[in-house]
């Protein structure tokens, strides 16, 4: 009796979720089917032999839709009722992705006071993120993203997409201690303490890399263990206080943790680990609860093997104010650093000795939505100045000038289109972006203009 029984349960429940596939497939195509329909035929004619008006047609019509869509509700209450379950593996999952369709056309630096010209279709990011909830406090995710193979003459796989992990570790959450609230731990490939925190402010991440990034310091994933976690609980109504739902902290928030300081690009080459952490104060949540004041420190070794004899210095410091509400955005922030983290900032003295580089940065964004239009089309700018020879170790000569200007125009949830154009000045010495001065280099022309299409899922 009991196989009987259990039978006709699964039988009761496959007919249950037929009937509710069916209603729901009528629901979605009904306005299609309903206007070939003997119905809506007959009412037609009804209409011509002067029987009903249309104004009566149009009542009956739509009192039809709400019966229908109240049947359609009927059968998911009566679905729910079954007791039909997910399937373990199901409970807890959440699949998400992003991605960036770029159209770019322009002209690259070369060195000589020369460029050259580009005209591209490109993808520029394509993240895929499983997470699985194990229990309420443990966790993990892995987020899978797509780059290009350098391009090797003959190799017929030259210039084809290869998939990399950007985020793989179990996370675990503890217990709030005091002021420190909403903490969670990141063990393995997991955040950076800065950049996923800077592009929850600033939201053109598919424009390009932020500043820091974009000077060659760091990027935003790296292998260790981390902290993360609020100050004073979460600010209430923070999306609708500052449109940014992320980092919700009350009075702010931080982000401790120890690392390779490679990034996820390269293998650790040498022993060191690198000590990373950010904290950002909200220090008036009532009054003023998008004022943020943020700090960044770094404190490592490049990541060199030292066989020549010389680890090079990596330290960041970096201050930013960032004032955020759902009509605009606005941040300042400046940084210093010695070295980088691919430990590839390094220059020769006199002496036939190596040392490391100190650098200097500084950026202003905005962005302000024109509501005058629609709250969905949005303006934005950006200034970066970065010094690749703070103190002309190599030249004074050494620093860039970019500068972005651009319309974004939401979708919805994440879906954006944006259009922008982008500038970069040169100092007679300076390097491409993400290498180290050059002495009488004279980089030629470098501007784009971009078309971005962010996918969100």
């Amino acid at each position: 009796m009991g196989i009987v029984s259990n039978r006709t349960k699964r039988v009761s429940c496959l007919a249950s979720i037929f009937c509710a596939l069916l209603f729901m497939t009528t629901g979605l195509f009904g306005s299609a089917w309903a206007a070939g329909s003997s119905d809506d035929a007959l009412i037609q004619v009804l209409i011509k032999k002067g029987i009903l008006t249309k104004e009566e047609a149009a009542v009956i019509q739509k009192e039809a839709a709400v019966a229908q869509k109240k049947q359609q509700e009927e059968v998911v209450k009566e679905v729910s009722k079954s007791g039909v379950a997910l399937p373990d593996a199901f409970k807890g999952l959440s699949i998400s992705g992003l991605g960036y369709i770029d159209y770019s056309a322009g002209q690259q630096p070369l060195s000589g006071n020369r460029s050259k010209n580009f005209n591209t279709f490109d993808l520029t990011r394509g993240y895929l993120t499983v997470q699985k909830a194990v229990t309420p406090w443990l966790s993990g995710r892995i987020t899978t993203d797509i780059t290009r193979i350098s391009t090797v003459p003959g190799d017929n796989d030259s210039g084809s997409w290869e998939t990399r992990i950007k985020y793989l570790y179990v996370q675990m959450n503890p217990n709030d201690l005091g002021l420190l609230t909403n903490m969670r731990v990141e063990f393995g490939q997991g955040h950076n303490p800065w950049l996923d925190f800077e592009e929850s402010i600033n939201p053109y991440r598919a424009q390009g890399t932020m500043a820091i990034e974009r000077a060659g310091v760091f990027n935003s994933a790296d292998m260790g263990i981390s902290m993360i976690g609020n100050i004073g609980g979460k600010l209430a109504n923070a999306k609708a206080a500052t449109g940014n739902g992320n980092y919700d902290g009350r009075y702010g928030s931080w982000h401790i943790g120890v690392f390779n300081g490679s990034g996820y690009h390269d293998a650790e080459a040498n022993n060191n680990k690198a000590l990373e952490g950010r904290i950002s104060i909200r220090p008036l949540p009532d009054m003023i609860p998008g004022f943020q004041a943020s700090y960044l420190g770094m404190f490592g070794k490049g990541n060199k093997d030292g066989t020549a004899g010389y680890e090079p210095n990596y330290v960041v410091n970096m201050g930013m104010l960032s004032l955020e509400n759902p009509l605009y955005i606005l941040t300042a922030q400046y940084f210093q650093t010695t070295g980088n983290a691919a430990g590839t900032w390094t220059f020769k003295r006199a002496d036939g000795s190596y040392d490391t580089l100190r650098t200097e940065g500084y950026s202003f964004f905005g962005r302000v939505r024109l509501p005058f239009i629609t709250e969905k089309l949005a303006a934005f700018g950006r200034y970066d100045h970065f010094d690749q020879d703070k103190d002309n170790k190599i030249t004074n000569n050494g620093a860039y000038d970019l500068y972005i200007a651009g319309l974004s125009y939401d979708i919805y949830k994440g879906n954006m289109v944006l259009a922008d154009f982008e500038s970069t000045n040169y100092d007679n010495d300076t390097g491409l972006k993400t290498k180290i001065p050059s002495l009488n280099d004279k980089l030629g022309n470098d501007y784009k203009f971009q078309v971005v299409y962010q996918l969100a899922f």
